[in-house]
């Protein structure tokens, strides 16, 4: 059973005072970015939610039965998850089912009451979950943290603090390969997540909220409107915040906390898990007469088939070019006529390149650099005040953060 804990004086120091509010209109896609944290799904349950999530995690490496054969058929996939213990790479290995992508880490290991791992205690035991993610080829993410207040110590440092913990988890794993990074957030108020995920963004990794909804007020204040309210806002904010990989209600059945639940009887959803599956996705965002619309993306290489180079420039957040793990790489973008330049703007996935050119060219052999840094941190690079022209759009790698390729979620270029 999931514990929640939260401490709301520290929770809300800080929080810039806004509020988003969403309209709730039918939607033509499922969000890539909604899921569910749960699991005692029956197939009913599944079939349910799946017109509006796209994944959903158990706290465990293995779906439950009910749900892992009809969850495929309706567009919901599993992430596995280790959350805590002593891990072994053969039997973790053997019970992650196929088509996973990703690996979830630790369960709140700063609580003695969930994973109760210190920070160097789960970098000792990271390597393990290395060497799983490399056998089936997934992405790893860090341990999943919030405030508490029955928490681990070690050197000295009580670990209240979800950012303090993962600043010494890194610390005393340097080496180790975290692609993403995983929190909770049960306050009440949609500026106070947004405060909070602002923390985790000078780690320069996508975000996943694997748990959240409103809790941190008086039991009999949480009604099903406060509940509501406070979904449809923080969804808006989430759908909306690019720094957010993906989210998951907590969630389907339990007790914890008052109107949390998205499922009554097997197969029926309440009425809040009716609103969560029918809020709207990202806001499309605005067109700006001066983005350039490209025709077509090629690069050096591709890691697999479902990360070419026209993923780049698609629109969509949720793919990305990566490119072979070897420097140098480059991605380049065809805008079909001569362009002008003076803006780029580059998301970069998990694995940035630090040193990089921007260039441009008219013929796609002869090059003229806009921009060169050899101290890139990733994330968003919005790179202004460029003043060149071409065809074409060249993103020139030479060298990579990380042992893996080149990754991007999107490109843009503007001029005027």
């Amino acid at each position: 059973m999931k514990q929640f804990l939260v401490l709301a004086a520290l929770l809300l120091a800080g929080a810039p005072a806004r509020e988003a509010h969403a309209q709730m209109q039918p939607q033509a896609t499922k969000s890539a970015k909604r899921g569910i944290a749960y699991g005692y799904h029956s197939a009913a349950d599944m079939t349910a939610l799946s017109a509006g999530i796209s994944w959903w995690y158990n706290w465990a490496p293995q779906p439950e039965s009910t749900a892992a054969g009809v969850a495929p058929t309706v567009g919901v996939t599993f992430s596995p998850m280790v959350w805590g213990g002593t891990p072994n790479a053969d039997t973790l290995s053997a019970q992650i089912p196929a088509g996973a992508q990703y690996l979830l880490g630790f369960n709140e290991p700063n609580f003695k009451s969930q994973a109760n791992k210190t920070p160097k205690q789960a970098a000792a035991l990271w390597p393990v979950l290395e060497e799983v993610a490399r056998r089936k080829n997934l992405k790893l993410v860090a341990p999943a943290v919030n405030y508490c207040g029955d928490c681990v110590t070690e050197d000295g440092v009580t670990f209240t603090d979800p950012v303090v913990y993962l600043d010494a988890f890194f610390k005393a794993c340097t080496n180790c390969k975290v692609d993403y990074i995983a929190v909770h957030w049960y306050a009440c108020d949609v500026s106070a997540l947004s405060w909070y995920i602002g923390l985790f963004k000078k780690y320069n990794k996508p975000i996943w909220l694997t748990e959240f909804a409103c809790g941190d007020r008086p039991h009999n204040e949480i009604t099903l409107a406060v509940q509501k309210k406070y979904m449809t806002d923080a969804v808006n904010y989430l759908e909306n915040e690019p720094a957010v990989f993906r989210y998951s209600w907590f969630s389907g059945r339990n007790g914890e906390i008052p109107n949390i639940n998205l499922l009554g009887n097997s197969g029926q959803l309440t009425e809040l898990g009716q609103l969560y599956v029918s809020l709207p996705t990202a806001t499309p965002p605005t067109t700006d007469p001066n983005k350039h619309v490209p025709v077509a993306a090629m690069a050096s290489s591709s890691e697999g088939a479902g990360t070419v180079a026209g993923n780049a420039i698609d629109g969509s957040l949720s793919t990305r070019w990566s490119s072979a793990f070897s420097d140098p790489q480059y991605l380049m973008v065809d805008y079909g006529a001569t362009k002008t330049f003076n803006r780029v703007k580059i998301q970069w996935e998990a694995a940035y390149g630090k040193e990089y050119q921007v260039q441009t060219s008219a013929n796609g052999s002869t090059w003229t650099t806009l921009y060169s840094t050899s101290t890139s941190d990733g994330g968003v690079d919005d790179l202004t005040g460029l003043n060149g022209s071409g065809r074409y759009l060249r993103i020139y790698g030479t060298k990579r953060n990380t042992q893996y390729g080149y990754s991007i979620f999107e490109v843009e270029a503007y001029g005027g």
